[in-house]
């Protein structure tokens, strides 16, 4: 060995180099390194045929200055690596250990490492960089960005939220998620005339493989499974006395309906007492090629919805914030998305925007991948959800809020 040589054991090292339980380690919910179904499945697949391949997790250990949760065992690198451990039912899987001096730099080294291979979503991409740059490590992300040939003003600029009049002051949205039953939820929880807006898409009560009806191509987590028709209406009738004790006198509602669903969720609506101001259309800018109700070649694909909207009394009702036409155009995709009739967070904006004020409260109680909870934040409004699969959607709904409030929290620092 020469002089200028390094053995092994002479390079920085971990605090322990151990093997744990998977469920002693944690994930933040804010990695920016994607990975595909497919790929987690082969990566599943080889997990199981060829054993633990891969390099060695690496997690926190000890404090760690700027994490505001518990430290032990939140994960730098291998959360991929870490779920199919967890898929396949692993008991132990080996880690190495460091003593981060602040979540910062376990961040930075989430980046760098991720950096070396894996599909990248810019706009998570720019919210880590944006953290690091305002923790202090300006010249790491620089030096990161040189030698991975990005463009750091251009993926800050898709982070910051275009709204045409800006806040005047700074304020935090709440957002507050609850795992159950929403008609009893809302009824133990919600106040009455607690709520300024409710915006939901309830289920339609149909059972639809949408991967299926939309194309191999299409990516959704889960399929669209419901009890049935008359149970999605009796569910319907359950929840909306709750509406009507909850929303403000002057408050407004919007509830998503199928062609098959608008006339029973409207019979609803009037027989609890709300007037049915309009039928607003929601007109997709191109079809999404999905059969109603299930598939065969003898149905007409959808490019449009229903969009229910009432209030409790037209004289006493918030006046809307602009005229708008009943017929909202706007685009629909069904790539990437995280439920499978999520609803566009533009498409919810306008809506929220038409309805509410800043720091007015909006209720969802079928919230799904937490859309309307993402639209809530980015326009400072607080937002009250409830979803009844945790298993599916709540580390989906996490993310997406966190995200959220990192793009507004950039947006507001930018000003």
């Amino acid at each position: 060995m020469t002089d200028d040589t390094l053995s092994l054991e002479e390079l920085p090292q971990p605090v322990e180099q151990t093997t744990v339980d998977p469920d002693e380690l944690r994930v933040d919910g804010e990695n920016p390194n994607e990975q595909s179904d497919e790929m987690f499945g082969l990566l599943v697949e080889n997990l199981r045929e060829k054993g633990w391949i891969g390099n060695a997790i690496i997690a926190n250990t000890g404090d760690l200055p700027g994490y505001d949760g518990e430290p032990e065992g939140l994960i730098a690198d291998g959360e991929h690596r870490w779920r199919a451990a967890q898929e396949v039912g692993l008991d132990e899987v080996p880690v190495k250990l460091y003593d981060f001096e602040d979540d910062a730099q376990r961040r930075l080294w989430r980046q760098e490492l991720n950096k070396i291979s894996g599909e990248h979503d810019s706009t998570r991409d720019a919210l880590e960089y944006d953290y690091l740059l305002h923790e202090g490590r300006s010249d790491d992300v620089q030096d990161l960005v040189d030698a991975t040939d990005e463009d750091l003003d251009e993926l800050l600029a898709e982070i910051r939220v275009d709204n045409s009049t800006s806040p005047a002051y700074e304020y935090e949205p709440s957002t507050t998620i609850h795992y159950e039953d929403a008609v009893e939820g809302i009824r133990e929880r919600v106040d009455d005339d607690a709520v300024d807006l409710v915006l939901t898409d309830p289920p339609y009560g149909v059972d639809v493989d949408l991967t299926q009806t939309l194309g191999a191509d299409v990516d959704h987590k889960g399929d669209l499974e419901n009890d049935g028709y008359e149970e999605a209406v009796d569910l319907w009738r359950a929840v909306v006395p709750e509406f009507k004790r909850v929303l403000a006198e002057d408050g407004h509602l919007y509830a998503f309906a199928s062609w098959k669903t608008y006339d029973d969720f409207r019979d609803v609506l009037e027989e609890v007492g709300f007037e049915v101001v309009n039928c607003v259309v929601w007109l997709k800018s191109t079809p999404n090629n999905q059969t109603a109700f299930g598939s065969g070649n003898v149905r007409y694909g959808y490019q449009h919805e229903f969009i229910l909207y009432a209030v409790h009394d037209t004289s006493e009702a918030r006046p809307l914030d602009r005229t708008l036409s009943d017929i909202i155009l706007h685009k629909h995709s069904s790539q990437d998305n995280e439920h499978p009739t999520e609803k566009p967070v533009g498409l919810l904006e306008t809506l929220l925007e038409q309805s509410s004020a800043r720091e007015d409260v909006v209720l969802d109680p079928f919230l799904g991948s937490g859309s309307t909870a993402v639209a809530a934040i980015r326009n400072e409004r607080d937002c009250v959800g409830f979803e009844l699969d945790e298993e599916t959607y709540r580390q989906v709904i996490e993310r997406r809020v966190a995200e959220a409030e990192r793009q507004l929290e950039a947006t507001v620092n930018a000003d």
